[in-house]
C-alpha cells in the first residue's frame, strides 16, 4: 500500500509531537514546516512565556527549541524546516497570512497531504495557520486538519470521544462543533487514532525532549488525563 507524501504544518517548535504523533511515526515520507519558528532580535529581552518557561533571553530561548525539536522528531527518523515568521509572543508585525501561504507554496508540490491545526483552542497562531491551510485547500491541495493538544483539550475531551456525558464534556464538544463550522466541517465523523503502548512510549520519549518547554506546559495543562503523551489524536479531512 503507497502513502502519499505528507506534511504536517506546526504552529510551534512541538505542536507536530504533541498532536500528530501518528502521521509523524508512520509510513510514508513526512515532513514538519514549524511556521512560528523565527528568533526575535537580540537584546529584545524575554517574553512573558519565554520568562515563564525559565529563559532570560528569547533568541537565545528560540535556539534552544529548535534544537530540541531537532531531537524529538530524529526519535522517528524525521526533518523539520523551520519558517521565520515569529510567535505571536514577540508581538509580531507584518505577519499576514497571505505571506506565510506564499511561502507554504514555496514548500510545498501539489497533491502533498497537508496536516494543519484544526485551531480548536483558539490560540491566534495556530488559528492563521489554519487560514493558511484553508487557501491551500481553496487551491486543490489535499488537507487534514488534527485537534491540536494540549489547546484543545484544556477542559478535558468532548463527550463523544469517551462516551462521557458530563455538562463539561458535552459544553467541549458543542465548543469543537462550533470551531469545525467555522471551516465548512458539520457533522463531520473524524479519524480517532489511539496510540497504543509502544506508540505512546515513544511519544512520551520525543515529547521529553522539549525540556523547556514541558514543565511551563504541565504548569497550565497538567491536569489534563494523558499530558503530555496525549494517546488520542484527532484528524479531520478537510478537502
Amino acid at each position: 500500500m503507497s502513502h502519499p507524501p505528507a506534511v504536517i504544518l506546526s504552529p510551534h517548535l512541538d505542536d507536530a509531537v504533541l498532536s500528530c504523533w501518528h502521521v509523524l511515526s508512520g509510513p510514508g515520507d513526512v515532513r514538519v514546516i514549524n511556521v512560528f519558528a523565527g528568533s526575535p532580535p537580540p537584546g529584545s529581552g524575554a517574553s512573558w512565556w519565554d520568562r515563564e518557561s525559565g529563559a532570560t533571553d528569547s533568541a537565545a530561548r528560540m535556539e534552544e527549541r529548535r534544537a530540541e525539536d531537532a531531537e524529538a522528531i530524529a526519535v522517528v527518523g524525521r526533518s523539520s524546516i523551520h519558517l521565520d515568521f515569529l510567535d505571536e509572543q514577540y508581538e509580531p508585525v507584518g505577519q499576514s497570512v497571505g505571506r506565510i501561504v506564499a511561502r507554504l507554496r514555496q514548500l510545498i508540490a501539489p497533491g502533498v497531504v497537508v496536516y494543519a491545526p484544526a485551531a480548536l483552542g483558539e490560540h491566534a497562531d495556530h488559528e492563521r495557520v489554519r487560514r493558511a491551510a484553508l487557501e491551500l485547500a481553496a487551491s486543490g491541495q489535499p488537507v487534514r486538519l488534527y485537534a491540536d493538544h494540549p489547546h484543545a483539550v484544556r477542559r478535558g475531551w468532548p463527550a463523544w470521544v469517551e462516551g462521557t456525558n458530563t455538562d463539561t464534556a458535552r459544553e467541549v464538544a458543542a465548543h469543537w462543533d462550533s470551531r469545525l463550522r467555522e471551516v465548512g466541517l458539520t457533522r463531520a465523523r473524524p479519524l480517532v487514532h489511539r496510540l497504543d503502548a509502544v506508540e505512546r512510549e515513544r511519544k512520551l520519549h520525543a515529547v521529553s525532549a522539549y525540556r523547556t518547554q514541558v514543565p511551563a506546559l504541565r504548569a497550565d495543562f497538567g491536569e489534563i488525563d494523558g499530558f503530555p503523551a496525549f494517546p488520542l489524536e484527532i484528524i479531520w479531512t478537510l478537502s
